[in-house]
C-alpha cells in the first residue's frame, strides 16, 4: 500500500455543518472571550500548588492595632510617622516606600517634624499617591509606555515642602473573582508617567512586557518579614532586621482597605503584596502570553480531530487538552503566565458536540434496529399464522371424526401445541405493534358484558382442560376505552391465571369506585414470590417454577398488559402471595352509562348456528376446506370461494380473509363493505395482521376482526354473537 493510500485512509473530509459550526464557535470565542474566570481560577490553583516561601530583602513595617494601642493619642499622626522614619533610618535601609497614610485630621501638628525626618533620609523615599478612578483606568497595555516613559520627580499631589523630599509612586492592585492579582509597572496620568512602588523597590533594568503584570502569588505572604511599627518606635528591633532591606511602611489591619484575598492567605496586606510584586519583577520580568497561543494550539488540534479518522484525531485532541490545561502548573514556575480558558473550552465544546452527535447516531441505530426487529417479528408472526391456523382447523376436524383413544390423545396434544403457538404469535405481534408505535388507541363505548362474553368464549375450553372454575361476574356498565386493547389486556390476565391455577378458581369482574371502575382477575393459584414480583412484568421473563400445563410460557403476557395500560392511560396493579393466589387489576376506566339491559346474554346460553348462511372466502385451499367442514358440522349453510366474488350471494355473515393471491387485499375491494351492508349481512375479517392495521386499511369496517391462528371455539363464539345481535335487531 502506497503512502498516499495510507494518508487517504487516515483522513476524512469534514461535513459542511461541522465547518460552519467550528467557524461560528471560533468567532464567538475570539470576540467574546467568555471564559476568562476559568483563567483566574486556574491561576489561583497554580499558585497554591506551587507554593514557596519568600526569601527576598523586603520587610513590612506594619502600622497595626498594636501600634495604635501604644500611641499616646491612640491615633496615627505625622509626628508618629516622623518618629518611625527616624527609627528606621538608624539601621540604614536600602529603599523606603511609604504606603498611603491615614493621619488624624484634627491634629495638624507634626508637619515640620515629618519634613525634617524626610530630609534626613539618605535617599528619597517613595510615597504612594491617591489616583482618581479615571487615572487608574488608564493603566496601559502599551509596550511603548513601558519602555519609553520617564519618572516624575515632582508632583502637585504633595505640598511643595514635602514633594521635594519624596518620589511619587502608586500601589494599585487589580483583583479578579478567584483572587489572581495584577500590579502596575507604570501608570499614565495627566501629570506624566508615575512608577509603581514595585518598580521603585525592584530597580530592574528590563521592564515587563506590559504596563500591568501578573503578581507571582505562589509566594506565601505569611513568609514576608513583618515588623510592628510599635517595636520600631520602642527600639525593640535588631539592626540586622532592617539594614540593607527594602522597607514598605503601611497599615495592615483594616479589612478591605489594607488587605486583599490571595490563594495563600485571605488577609494579605497591600504592603506585603507590594513586596511580592517587586520580587516578581526581580525574578522575571514576568511574561504574560494571554489566551491566544493556547487557543491557536487548541484550534489546530480540533481541526485535526475533524480531519483525521478515529481514533487518531481524538487522541491528538485529548493530548492537547491535557497539555493546555496542565501547562500553567509548570510555566508559572518560570513566571510565564498564559490564559488557557479559550483553548480548553474550545476542545471541550467540540468534544461535547461530537459525543452528542455520536449519541444521536447510536440512538438512531438502536431505533432502526428496534424497528427492523419489530417489522421482522410482525412479518414472521404473520407468515406463520396461516399454517398454524390451518393446522388448528385440521386438528378440530380430526377430533370430530372416529378415532381410537390413542389417536384422540395425539390430536389433543396437537391442539395444545397449536394453541401454544397461536398465543405466542399473538403476543409477538402485539409486542411488535407496540414497539413500532403503530398501535394507537381508538376509544368507543364498550359494554362490560360484551368483554366478559368474549373472555368466556376464548377461555372456556382452556379452563375446562386445566380443571379450572372460571367465573365471570356480569355487569351492566358501559365504559369508554379501546375495545380491542382492553380485551387483549384482560385475555392475557385470564390466560396467565388459567396457566398458573390448575384445579383452582378464577373470578373476573369489575368494581365501581368514585374515580371509575376497575377490572379484576383474581385466582387462588400458586401465587408469585416476593423476589419474582419485580421481574414478572418484564419481557421474556419466565418464572423458575413452571405451570402444570403443557403450554410454554414466553413471558410476554404481563409485559403486554403493562405497555397497553400506558397507551390507554390506565394503571395496572399486581398483588400476589406465594401459595395464596394473585390479584390483578386494571384501574382508571371511566363509566359512560349503565345499560338498560345486558349487552350480551348469559355466558351459559348456547345458541345454535343451524341455518346460518355464511359466505366464506380464503385463498388457501386447505384452510378453505377445513373451515367449510367445521361450519357445516355446526349446521351452517356455506358458500365457499377462493376469492370474494364480485356479486355476493344473499347471506347472514361474510367470513373473509384479508390477503388474497397476487398481492390483492380485501381493502382493494372498496365497495365490499357497502355491498355487504346493503345485503343486511355482517362482515368478519380473519387475518394474520394486527386488527389495528386492518382498520387503517378499512376505516369503514366496524365489525369483527379475528386474528389467525383462530381456534374453532373463538370462531363459534363470534358467529353466535353476531347471530344474537341480528335476532335482537
Amino acid at each position: 500500500m502506497s503512502i498516499t493510500s495510507k494518508i487517504r485512509g487516515l483522513v476524512r473530509w469534514p461535513s459542511r455543518r461541522e465547518g460552519i459550526s467550528l467557524f461560528l464557535l471560533t468567532v464567538f470565542m475570539v470576540v467574546g472571550v467568555p471564559f476568562e474566570p476559568y483563567d483566574w481560577l486556574q491561576q489561583s490553583i497554580s499558585a497554591s500548588a506551587n507554593s514557596k516561601p519568600y526569601e527576598g530583602d523586603g520587610v513590612v513595617i506594619a502600622i497595626d492595632a498594636e501600634t495604635e494601642s501604644e500611641l499616646p493619642t491612640r491615633v496615627w499622626s505625622k509626628s508618629d510617622l516622623a518618629a518611625l522614619l527616624n527609627g528606621i533610618a538608624k539601621h540604614s535601609p536600602k529603599r523606603i516606600v511609604i504606603a498611603k497614610q491615614y493621619f488624624d485630621e484634627s491634629n495638624q501638628s507634626g508637619s515640620a517634624e515629618l519634613i525634617s525626618a524626610l530630609a534626613a533620609l539618605p535617599q528619597k523615599p517613595a510615597w504612594s499617591i491617591d489616583l482618581a478612578p479615571e487615572d487608574v483606568r488608564e493603566l496601559s497595555e502599551d509596550a511603548e509606555l513601558v519602555s519609553g516613559g520617564g519618572l516624575a520627580d515632582a508632583s502637585t499631589w504633595f505640598a511643595p515642602e514635602i514633594a521635594e523630599h519624596v518620589t511619587p509612586a502608586v500601589i494599585v492592585f487589580q483583583e479578579r473573582w478567584f483572587a489572581p492579582i495584577y500590579g502596575p509597572y507604570l501608570v499614565k496620568v495627566a501629570h506624566g508617567i508615575v512608577p509603581s512602588a514595585a518598580n521603585v523597590l525592584s530597580e530592574i533594568k528590563t521592564p515587563p512586557q506590559n504596563a500591568v503584570f501578573p503578581i507571582d502569588l505562589s509566594y506565601d505572604p505569611k513568609t514576608v518579614p513583618t515588623i510592628s511599627a510599635a517595636d520600631v518606635l520602642n527600639g525593640e528591633i535588631a539592626a540586622s532586621q532592617i539594614r540593607g532591606k527594602n522597607i514598605v511602611i503601611g497599615f495592615t489591619d483594616v479589612l478591605g482597605r489594607d488587605t486583599r484575598a490571595t490563594p495563600q492567605d485571605a488577609y494579605t496586606s497591600n504592603a506585603a503584596l507590594t513586596i511580592l510584586a517587586s520580587q516578581t519583577l526581580i525574578d522575571g520580568p514576568p511574561l504574560a502570553l494571554d489566551w491566544v497561543p493556547s487557543f491557536v494550539l487548541a484550534l489546530v488540534a480540533v481541526l485535526l480531530w475533524l480531519v483525521l479518522r478515529r481514533p487518531y484525531g481524538r487522541w491528538i485532541a485529548l493530548t492537547t487538552l491535557f497539555v493546555i490545561a496542565l501547562s500553567p502548573f509548570f510555566l508559572e514556575r518560570f513566571l510565564i503566565f498564559q490564559g488557557t480558558s479559550q483553548g480548553v473550552f474550545l476542545i471541550l465544546i467540540v468534544g461535547t458536540a461530537k459525543f452528542w452527535q455520536r449519541g444521536r447516531e447510536a440512538v438512531q441505530i438502536y431505533r432502526s434496529a428496534a424497528e427492523a426487529k419489530s417489522q421482522f417479528l410482525a412479518q414472521a408472526s404473520h407468515d406463520l399464522r396461516q399454517p398454524i391456523h390451518a393446522i388448528g382447523l385440521l386438528a378440530d376436524r380430526l377430533s370430530q371424526s372416529d378415532l381410537s383413544a390413542e389417536q384422540q390423545e395425539i390430536v389433543t396434544k396437537i391442539s395444545w401445541s397449536v394453541d401454544s403457538a397461536r398465543r405466542m404469535f399473538r403476543a409477538l405481534l402485539d409486542i411488535a405493534a407496540i414497539e413500532s408505535g403503530t398501535l394507537q388507541k381508538e376509544e368507543s363505548s364498550v359494554s362490560v358484558n360484551e368483554l366478559l362474553a368474549e373472555l368466556d368464549s376464548q377461555n372456556a375450553l382452556a379452563a375446562e382442560q386445566a380443571n379450572v372454575v372460571l367465573r365471570l361476574v356480569p355487569s351492566d356498565m358501559v365504559v369508554k376505552t379501546d375495545r380491542a386493547l382492553i380485551g387483549t389486556m384482560l385475555q392475557n390476565l385470564v390466560s396467565n391465571a388459567i396457566r398458573y391455577s390448575p384445579g383452582g378458581r378464577i373470578v373476573v369482574g369489575c368494581r365501581r369506585k368514585v374515580s371509575g371502575i376497575s377490572f379484576w382477575v383474581v385466582d387462588n393459584g400458586r401465587g408469585i414470590s416476593a423476589d419474582e414480583m419485580e421481574n414478572v412484568q418484564k419481557e421474556f421473563y419466565r418464572s423458575a417454577k413452571r405451570s402444570n400445563l403443557s403450554t410454554v410460557n414466553k413471558g410476554l403476557g404481563l409485559a403486554i398488559v403493562n405497555r397497553l395500560a400506558d397507551i390507554l392511560g390506565l394503571r395496572f396493579d399486581l398483588q400476589s402471595k406465594l401459595g395464596k393466589g394473585t390479584k390483578a387489576s386494571i384501574n382508571g376506566l371511566q363509566v359512560i352509562r349503565v345499560a338498560t339491559s345486558l349487552d350480551v346474554a348469559s355466558t351459559d346460553l348456547k345458541l345454535p348456528l343451524a341455518g346460518l348462511r355464511v359466505v366464506l372466502a380464503d385463498d388457501d385451499q386447505e384452510t378453505l376446506d377445513s373451515t367449510t367442514e367445521v361450519l357445516q358440522k355446526w349446521g351452517c349453510e356455506i358458500s365457499a370461494y377462493s376469492e370474494l366474488p364480485a356479486k355476493i350471494p344473499t347471506c347472514d355473515i361474510v367470513l373473509s380473509d384479508f390477503d388474497f393471491g397476487f398481492g390483492g387485499t380485501l381493502a382493494d375491494r372498496g365497495n365490499v363493505v357497502s355491498t355487504i351492508d346493503v345485503l343486511g349481512a355482517k362482515l368478519i375479517v380473519v387475518s394474520g395482521h394486527h386488527p389495528e392495521q386492518i382498520r387503517e386499511h378499512m376505516p369503514d369496517h366496524e365489525g369483527l376482526i379475528l386474528t389467525k391462528p383462530l381456534r374453532a371455539a373463538q370462531l363459534r363464539s363470534a358467529l353466535m354473537s353476531l347471530r344474537t345481535s341480528n335476532s335482537d335487531a
